[in-house]
């Protein structure tokens, strides 16, 4: 994927301004076409998963409450087809501390009420929401063109000749709303919707009064430059190992027993930084088999699970029948392969040469990735 586009679609939110003691966060949904359960994913200011779970609903209604919430945060729910997260009966609201939500409606349409904040909040979604949907409509037309083969120059050429009055556009309707709403949470949590647009998420910031800046919702939009700038200088890393040994490790295998990836030298070798909650992750597995077999002798693949409990991570091994090498990073202890590598989004695959060194690190499930094996996979 192009590197401009990537930056484009960063969401990751890093630090915290303001810290607040936790309060009830409450949401009382009625949204079509939920079925009978959801998959809920509340993630924080610090791009902390603090909630990741199913829930049972009734007539397209369920209430939530979170008791001890001490930060802004970003609640996603997901109706589940088949199990799988739907990505038409779905909705995303930013979350705060004290404050409650009121949503009804639908996928095309729905209102969001409740406390001042969400009034105020759904207000400036609607004044901002044609320049954004049109921006958006144009990334999907780019992702669906680089998906069907047309070549990466051609796609960042029409990128760069029309991104940036769409971009100007978004901006101009957020600035217009924090301008006239400089007090205003909702215009502090308005700033995050600027996406990677760091002058113009500076100059909205500027707008703000030392109230808001220091407010609660402002850590969405100063979470999202931190990230920017984490990005920067994790990729600057990343291309610095590229062409050096790769720095070695040892974790636990499945059955319990140390793997170093020193171990595996004398193949090519992927290691999978992935993870059962990961959709992505999951999405990749078929082709990820599929290269597996085809390179049978002369590949390996580590795949390292992160941000799980050893049972989900046995369970997701079994269920998808993944018949690679695994192991599992424990944060408490032993090595910490994700620091080594600067791994900030999932899935990331760093490819290693037959005799250890790094050649070539992606993050994200991209068809070239692919090509590339083909290329250096004789």
């Amino acid at each position: 994927m192009m590197k401009k586009l990537l930056m484009v679609m960063l969401a990751g939110m890093m630090t915290m301004g303001a810290v607040a003691q936790g309060a009830k966060f409450t949401v009382n949904a009625s949204f079509k076409g939920l079925g009978d359960s959801v998959r809920v994913y509340l993630v924080d200011a610090d791009n902390e998963m603090l909630v990741q779970e199913s829930r049972a609903v009734a007539g397209d209604k369920f209430d939530m409450t979170f008791d001890d919430l001490n930060n802004a945060a970003m609640l996603y729910v997901f109706a589940l087809e088949d199990g799988e997260l739907s990505r038409v009966n779905a909705f995303s609201i930013p979350a705060l501390p004290g404050e409650y939500a009121v949503i009804e409606g639908g996928a095309d349409d729905f209102t969001l009420g409740g406390s001042q904040f969400y009034r105020d909040y759904y207000e400036a979604s609607n004044l901002i929401k044609a320049p954004q949907e049109a921006a958006q409509a144009f990334i999907k037309e780019c992702q669906s063109k680089f998906s069907a083969g047309v070549p990466e120059e051609e796609i960042d050429k029409e990128f760069e000749e029309k991104y940036p009055a769409l971009e100007q556009a978004l901006a101009d309707a957020v600035l217009g709303y924090v301008k006239a709403h400089p007090d205003a949470d909702a215009s502090a949590m308005l700033l995050a919707d600027l996406g990677d647009d760091v002058d113009h998420m500076k100059e909205g910031a500027a707008l703000l009064t030392e109230r808001a800046r220091g407010s609660l919702a402002a850590n969405m939009y100063k979470g999202i430059l931190a990230a920017i700038e984490e990005e920067k200088a994790n990729q600057e890393l990343q291309e610095g190992l590229e062409g050096n040994l790769a720095p070695d490790f040892t974790l636990n295998d499945i059955n319990g027993k140390p793997l170093a990836l020193s171990s595996l030298r004398g193949k090519w070798v992927i290691i999978d930084f992935w993870g059962s909650w990961c959709g992505w992750c999951i999405k990749g597995m078929p082709k990820m088999k599929e290269y597996y077999a085809k390179y049978a002798g002369k590949l390996e693949i580590l795949g390292v699970d992160c941000n799980d409990t050893v049972e989900k991570w046995k369970k997701a091994v079994a269920e998808h029948e993944i018949p690679w090498l695994h192991v599992y990073w424990d944060k408490e202890k032993g090595d910490n392969p994700v620091a080594l590598y600067s791994v900030r989004g999932f899935p990331t695959k760093v490819v290693i040469d037959p005799e250890g060194k790094v050649a070539k690190t992606i993050v994200g499930e991209d068809p070239a990735f692919y090509d590339y094996l083909d290329e250096v996979i004789k």
